[in-house]
């Protein structure tokens, strides 16, 4: 095989490898199903601090005490005045902006889509389990795409080096037996390489469309069972606008939430408003409208969020 036939084989590599490329982004991004937006919140004016809150209406069917509730309304607003370094609320018993927590189709349609969610499909798995084996499959990809990388690029240096030494032959330098030997060794080691990376490309390929066909079950599980998933970043996940909580200028509503860590994020993004703070376009900030690719165990405000919060709060 030629030198230049070699080469040829690395290019063709690596244009399926560009084409798996497109193929994989195209399949981890096939699910989208976006709540529409509501309408824009009014923007409401920076209020007198520190702003005086009271619990109000309670609905024990959230299954969480009024204590713990509390507690994780005291660390939402903890986000804002560690990022402000100064008080912006207090509860007091009688404070005017009441905090409640309200049960009604909300939080009933959620319960049904979490109870749709764990269904079993017609292979016995339900929609996490089947994201459970995306992730790992995508993170298999992933490895084997690296490890494809590492074998591309030191071929690429073995193939450089050994072109340099047949031009050098060819212009009638370096005309010995020994070298000689070493060309027609090293071309039998590159076929070998050109050979692994071929394999490479293939599993690359294979592990894609497994990765493709597992992504479509999970849309069609989820337009089954009417849930609201979106992928971001090869990831599924469940997005939500925030009108399961909504701050109306008096009063901080919930209405529904999952998880502890969800209603946490929450109450982050209604005191946001309650200081006068509008929606933001950046989706992980935290006043964004939806609750998607934030970080709900570990919250923290984004630039965009602090930016928000400095021109608001002088």
């Amino acid at each position: 095989m030629s030198p230049k036939k070699i080469l040829s084989y690395v290019l063709l590599a690596g244009s399926v490898f560009f084409l798996f490329k497109l193929y994989d982004e195209g399949a981890r991004r096939s699910v989208s199903s976006v709540a529409e937006a509501p309408p824009e919140q009014v923007e409401i004016a920076a209020p007198d601090f520190p702003v005086n809150y009271s619990l109000g209406a309670f609905d024990s069917r959230f299954g969480i005490s009024q204590e713990r509730f509390l507690q994780l309304v005291d660390e939402a607003i903890k986000v804002w005045e560690d990022a402000a370094a100064r008080e912006l609320f207090q509860l007091s018993q009688d404070g005017p902006m009441k905090i409640n927590l309200v049960f009604d189709w909300r939080q009933e349609r959620l319960l049904e889509a979490k109870a749709a969610k764990a269904k079993i499909d017609e292979n016995g798995k339900s929609f996490d389990q089947l994201q459970s084996e995306y992730d790992e499959r995508a993170r298999s990809v992933d490895q084997v795409r690296l490890a494809y990388e590492e074998t591309a690029q030191a071929y690429k240096s073995h193939l450089s080096d050994y072109n340099s030494r047949v031009a050098r032959w060819n212009e009638g330098r370096e005309h010995t037996e020994a070298e000689q030997r070493y060309l027609q060794n090293r071309k039998k080691e590159l076929e070998d390489e050109q050979g692994a990376l071929d394999k490479k490309v293939n599993e690359l390929n294979s592990k894609g469309e497994e990765l493709n066909e597992l992504g479509e079950k999970m849309k069609a599980f989820s337009q089954k069972f009417n849930l609201d998933v979106e992928n971001f970043n090869g990831t599924y996940v469940r997005s939500r606008d925030f009108e399961k909580g909504v701050y109306d200028g008096k009063a901080i509503n919930i209405y529904e939430f999952e998880k502890e860590d969800d209603l946490k994020l929450t109450l982050v993004h209604e005191f946001g408003h309650a200081l006068g703070l509008g929606h933001l376009e950046n989706p992980k900030a935290i006043m964004n409208r939806k609750l998607a690719v934030q970080d709900v165990t570990n919250i923290r405000l984004t630039s965009d969020d602090l930016n928000l919060l400095k021109a608001k709060i002088k």
